[in-house]
């Protein structure tokens, strides 16, 4: 009864549907860097400082309305070369990719000057292309029909901070985790509290961005955790949840335990910066003693496995999980046909003989960490 009222607590709602994906290797879980490592790269950074204001920085593919003053208006719009330069009138490759559009008028004019009499030249950019940043997550899409707002790409325009970002694409929605905003340069994942920079005003997490910058805004509403749930559940298969997910929501999403789990094993297999670790966790305390330390919290691309028997090692584990975990990441239309008429299950075969279900709380030989310690360990460290 008591698994029961535990499993309705924490599964209560509508069920996200499982996904599936076809073949490749998963991906690894982000390891999220210290800020202190945060890379600036010189060329996709949107502006310069001149006399303490910041000028936008003219890249290839940007365009430039340029203007000659003279007898007679010259006017044309002119696109950045993928090579930094551009041509006009009499002249001919001439650079502007890396000078704001003050230095763009200077050189133009310079130039100009071997053709013309104290020429004229106005240069303004048209249109930001290229340093273009993406912004996901839970934002606000406001009806507006001049300004895109939302989840999308946005240009640089000048100095651009990650918050400046969020308040031009129209806001946070009100499940916003601001204090979780994950930053992605390059192949490194950053987290950044901007609720602290708006709480404090402190600037440090307030982030300048670059271009090719990935900013996500985490909701407490959306689906971003990819979880696998194998073994012993009811249905197993692959789940998204929300970013705060904890272990009971994954199991009670996958239909409860089965009467065959080993409930004080269950195990939990975790990427960790390319290194596999598994962590035990056991459901009994859970259940008898309502000891919520044991439901820990889920990372993205997170295996749950439910064994009928103790496992060894991490090694041991994915040798067992292995067949459904390549039925699970088939496309869905040969998942079907494999589980017609069964559904999918995975005999880890019996417990050994005279190994009672309470036993196994703690790591196997070093291979597994506990998710918590026992009350038995906790009494004697006070000791």
């Amino acid at each position: 009864m008591l698994v029961s009222w535990v499993f309705l607590v924490w599964a209560c709602g509508p069920p996200p549907q499982p996904i599936f994906q076809s073949g490749g290797e998963a991906a690894q879980l982000d390891v999220v860097q210290p800020l202190e490592s945060l890379p600036i790269t010189p060329h996709l950074q949107s502006y310069v400082e001149v006399d303490g204001f910041s000028e936008y920085v003219i890249g290839p593919t940007d365009v430039l309305d340029i203007v000659l003053r003279d007898i007679d208006l010259v006017r044309e719009r002119v696109s950045v070369r993928p090579d930094g330069n551009i041509s006009f009138l009499l002249l001919e490759n001439v650079r502007l990719a890396g000078r704001t559009a003050t230095q763009a008028d200077s050189a133009l004019t310079a130039e100009l000057s071997h053709f013309l009499r104290d020429p004229k030249v106005d240069v303004e950019v048209e249109e930001y292309r290229s340093k273009v940043v993406s912004l996901l997550g839970a934002l606000q899409a406001l009806a507006t029909s001049d300004q895109k707002t939302g989840q999308g790409r946005y240009p640089l325009k000048s100095k651009t901070t990650v918050l400046d970002l969020i308040l031009e694409a129209g806001g946070p929605t009100p499940d916003a985790r601001l204090d979780q905003v994950q930053l992605i340069r390059g192949t490194n994942s950053y987290e950044l509290n901007i609720q602290h920079v708006l709480d404090s005003g402190e600037q440090s997490h307030n982030v300048v961005l670059q271009g090719g910058d990935i900013v996500k805004v985490p909701g407490a509403n959306q689906l971003t955790k990819k979880v696998v749930v194998l073994g012993e559940v009811g249905l197993p298969s692959v789940y998204m949840f929300p970013t705060d997910a904890h272990l009971l929501e994954a199991l009670g999403q996958a239909g409860g335990l089965a009467d065959a789990a080993l409930k004080s094993d269950i195990r939990v297999i975790r990427n960790r910066g390319g290194k596999m670790e598994m962590f035990t966790v056991n459901f009994e305390r859970i259940t008898k003693n309502i000891d919520l330390t044991q439901n820990v919290a889920l990372h993205n691309n997170d295996i749950i496995f439910v064994p009928r028997s103790f496992i060894g090692d991490v090694n041991d584990a994915l040798n067992k999980i292995q067949p459904l975990l390549d039925v699970l990441l088939l496309p869905a239309t040969f998942r079907d046909l494999y589980s017609t008429g069964g559904g999918l299950r995975l005999d880890t075969g019996d417990p050994p003989e005279g190994q009672s279900g309470t036993v196994f709380t703690r790591p196997l030989g070093g291979s597994a960490k506990q998710a918590a310690p026992s009350a038995e360990e906790e009494d004697k460290e006070e000791e």
